[in-house]
């Protein structure tokens, strides 16, 4: 569990490294709609991760 735990977190720090607050933002959404399994949520977040991957 503490090693899901670790990479969860570098993968957070590499996000918000590279694309910033909006990255983060992202990420979250993606996150907390799979966690309340919303697909809005997790459509919209994967959508913005798109993008910022895109630029």
């Amino acid at each position: 569990m503490l090693t899901i735990t670790l990479c969860t977190y570098a993968f957070e720090q590499i996000v918000q490294w590279r694309y910033g607050a909006a990255g983060v933002i992202a990420l979250g959404l993606v996150s907390l709609g799979h966690k309340v399994r919303n697909t809005t949520f997790t459509c919209i977040g994967l959508a913005a991760l798109a993008l910022l991957l895109a630029q």
